[in-house]
C-alpha cells in the first residue's frame, strides 16, 4: 500500500530550522530528519486485536530520495507499507517433461479481528479458513489470509467437492510473531557525519554506496534494512519484490515440514530406451576381428615353426644388434633356457663399424 499521500512533515518541539524536520505517517513510523534517508518500522501484531488475527507482521518503509523517477539531491519523500499474513491459496499444478509449474488460482482475504488477550480461557484461538465447496476459498470465524502471505496449515474433511477447514495453530502464529520481532528490529540509514562516528555493532553495516541516484558513505542499523533499500534502489517494485520472495519461502518451508498431507494424483517416472546405430560400430568391430585373426595366424606360424615361447625376454632384441660372430655363437641349437644361461656368462660392449654400432664381446 502506498502510503505517501499521508506523509506529512514532524518538526521536534525544541527545532528551530526546517533542516532539523523529519516526516511521519499516522501509523508511527517516521524519519527523524533528512540525515535518514531511509527507514523501516516494524508492526507486530498483539493480542489484543489491534490487526486482523492472521496477520504476521506489516513493515512501513520511509526514504528521502525517489530512486527511479528523481535525481540525487532532491528530497522527496515517500513511505510504503507491506503486510505478511497467513492466507489460503488454491493452485493449479502441472509436471510436464520433469517440469514443475504452479499457477496460484485464488487466494482469500480475511479482515477478521479478534481479542485474542486471554489464550488461556478455553476458546479455540487458531487460525482457520474453509474452502468452498466449488473450489474457491472462504472466510470461517477467526480464519484470515492476506496476498503476499504464507500459505500452510492441516486440512479437515474429505470427500471430492466438499468444503475443507485449513487451520495455522496459534502456537506457530505467535513464534513467528516473536521471531520476527527480533529479525525485522526497527532501523534506519543515515548519511552524515555524526552517523559515520557511531559504534558499529553485530548488526550495524556501513556501505559506500554507488546504486541508483544513491552514493556515499551510509550507516545501516542492520543487514536487513540494507537488503531492502537496496533493493528499493535496484528494482522498480523492489520492496514488493523481496516481501513476497519472503512469502514464497515461507510456504515452501510450511509445505516441507514433517506431517505434510499426499495428494492421490497420476504420477509419471522417466524411462530410457537404447537405440543401436550399427553403422558406427563397423569400424571397431573390423579392428577386433582381425586383431583376432591376426593373432591366430601369428600362433600358427609359431608352431609350425616350433618357435619356443619368448614371452617378455629382452634376448630378442640383443640378439638382433650382435656382431656375425656372437650371433654364431648362440644361433647353434639350444633352447632357450640355455641361451638365458649363456647370456649371463657373456658380456658385450658397443662398437662403431662400418656397418653401424654393433654390440661385441
Amino acid at each position: 500500500m502506498d502510503l505517501t499521500p499521508f506523509v506529512q512533515s514532524s518538526c521536534g518541539s525544541s527545532s528551530s530550522s526546517e533542516e532539523n524536520c523529519g516526516w511521519q505517517v499516522p501509523q508511527g513510523a517516521r524519519l527523524r530528519d533528512s540525515s535518514e534517508v531511509f527507514s523501516m518500522t516494524s508492526f507486530i501484531p498483539s493480542a489484543r486485536g489491534d490487526q486482523p488475527h492472521s496477520s504476521i507482521m506489516w513493515l512501513i518503509f520511509m526514504g528521502t530520495e525517489a530512486a527511479h523517477d528523481g535525481s540525487a539531491g532532491e528530497t522527496r519523500p515517500w513511505a510504503r507499507q507491506c503486510a505478511l499474513s497467513a492466507c489460503l491459496q488454491t493452485l493449479e499444478t502441472r509436471v510436464e517433461n520433469g517440469v514443475l509449474t504452479e499457477k496460484v488460482t485464488d487466494t482469500k482475504i480475511n479482515t477478521t479481528v479478534l481479542d485474542n488477550s486471554n489464550l488461556d480461557d478455553g476458546q479455540d484461538h487458531n487460525v482457520y479458513v474453509i474452502s468452498n465447496k466449488n473450489g474457491t476459498n472462504s472466510n470461517n470465524k477467526g480464519g484470515n489470509d492476506n496476498d503476499n502471505g504464507n500459505r500452510g496449515g492441516k486440512k479437515e474433511g474429505e470427500g471430492e467437492g466438499e468444503a475443507k477447514k485449513y487451520m495455522l495453530g496459534i502456537e506457530a502464529m505467535l513464534g513467528m510473531r516473536g521471531w520476527f520481532s527480533q529479525v525485522f528490529a526497527n532501523g534506519s540509514a543515515s548519511r552524515s557525519s555524526a552517523s559515520y562516528n557511531r559504534t558499529i555493532t553485530n548488526n550495524a553495516v556501513v556501505v559506500n554506496l554507488t546504486v541508483g541516484i544513491s552514493s556515499g558513505e551510509t550507516f545501516f542499523d542492520s543487514d536487513i534494512v540494507t537488503a531492502f533499500y537496496w533493493n528499493y534502489y535496484e528494482y522498480e517494485n523492489g520492496l514488493d519484490m523481496l516481501i513476497n520472495d519472503l512469502a514464497t519461502s515461507m510456504t515452501v518451508a510450511f509445505r516441507s515440514f514433517n506431517g505434510a498431507e499426499p495428494v492421490a494424483g497420476r504420477a509419471t517416472h522417466a524411462e530410457s530406451y537404447v537405440h543401436v546405430r550399427w553403422g558406427f560400430a563397423i569400424v571397431p568391430i573390423l579392428v577386433v576381428v582381425g586383431a583376432a585373426l591376426f593373432l591366430l595366424a601369428a600362433i600358427f606360424r609359431s608352431e609350425s615353426k616350433s618357435v619356443e615361447v619368448w614371452k617378455s625376454s629382452a634376448l630378442a632384441m640383443l640378439f638382433h644388434g650382435l656382431d656375425d660372430g656372437t650371433k654364431f655363437l648362440f644361433a647353434r641349437d639350444r633352447t632357450l633356457k640355455e641361451k638365458k644361461g649363456l647370456a649371463k656368462s657373456v658380456k658385450v660392449q658397443l662398437e662403431e663399424s662400418d656397418d653401424g654400432i654393433l654390440l661385441r664381446i
